[in-house]
């Protein structure tokens, strides 16, 4: 049913070879979602942290949406934000801004793609809550039409609790825009809670992978609601290694220099700071990927 990328021998070693130096959190994106806090201060938990760069959101998740950093439309808050990533050492590497639902227009969102490309960001994320595959298709590809003229890939995300809800239907919906640069985020906990399993991302080509979130979880337990899928998402995450989500497997099948970035909400640390939560955050990943590496490892010396 699913047809399969080739993994030859020469791939495999550059992942190893990647890997082996992706032991210090310099290698590694902070999401976002990790932080739940403005941009100014997910960069500077970034740079406390010590990680390389770090996603960020620059507005509310629907237009009209309060936000308390206003950055659309406010050239002076991107110089700012742009100047102090610089500052920092902190590479801006992906924005979220606002999700797709059935009211959405194009013209909604050019103001997000007009701040991403001003603040010389690469990736914009993706999210539909629009019920309706085919309307979403068309915004979306208007979007990805947009982005591409601004220099952006657009990376679409499933999540099971949303219009997209699993790895096949983000793919159809990719292949169906006819934009060559829009890809996928793949998320381990969406992955799994989708019913997928790590072997299916070789449905999607390598050069469609955008980038990818690494997170555990625990075994699933009680009526699969959306609701309870979204509540767990953005804050019963568990560091990686943790949980029983297949990480190890997950990491494999990704392409060679797939970007990984930490996304691990948790609400029992809602009470610490931003940059509280992202030393953590850079202490667990740190640790799981130096287990990654070991097993690699271990694997390729026997």
């Amino acid at each position: 049913m699913y047809p399969h990328r080739q993994h030859c021998n020469s791939c495999r070693f550059q992942r190893f070879d990647r890997l082996k130096n992706m032991l210090t959190i310099k290698d590694l994106t902070l999401a976002h979602l990790t932080i739940g806090a403005t941009p100014a201060q997910t960069i500077d938990a970034a740079a406390v942290a010590g990680f390389g760069a770090t996603g960020i959101r620059i507005c509310g998740r629907r237009p009209g949406d309060a936000f308390a950093t206003p950055v659309l439309n406010n050239p002076a808050t991107i110089v700012a934000l742009r100047n102090q990533a610089a500052d920092l050492g902190v590479r801006l590497s992906n924005v979220s801004g606002y999700q797709f639902y059935p009211e959405t227009r194009i013209e909604d969102v050019e103001p997000v793609i007009d701040a991403t490309a001003e603040l010389g960001v690469p990736i914009l994320v993706a999210n539909s809550f629009d019920p309706d595959a085919s309307r979403f298709i068309d915004t979306f590809s208007a979007y990805c039409e947009l982005a591409e003229k601004a220099r952006i890939r657009v990376a679409l995300e499933f999540l099971p609790y949303s219009g997209i809800r699993t790895l096949q239907a983000a793919w159809q919906v990719i292949q169906a825009s006819n934009s060559s640069q829009a890809g996928l985020l793949l998320d381990a906990l969406h992955l799994a809670r989708s019913g997928a399993t790590p072997e299916h991302i070789r449905i999607v080509p390598a050069e469609r992978v955008v980038f990818a979130q690494l997170c555990d979880a625990n075994a699933w337990s009680g009526d699969m609601t959306d609701e309870a899928l979204l509540q767990e998402a953005r804050g019963a995450r568990l560091p990686a290694g943790e949980g029983v989500l297949p990480l190890f497997q997950f990491l494999d099948e990704l392409p060679a220099d797939c970007e990984i970035e930490y996304e691990v909400a948790r609400q029992d640390m809602r009470d610490k700071t931003p940059s509280e939560k992202a030393s953590v955050a850079a202490a667990d990943a740190t640790h799981f990927m130096a287990q990654y590496h070991a097993r690699k490892h271990e694997a390729g010396a026997r």
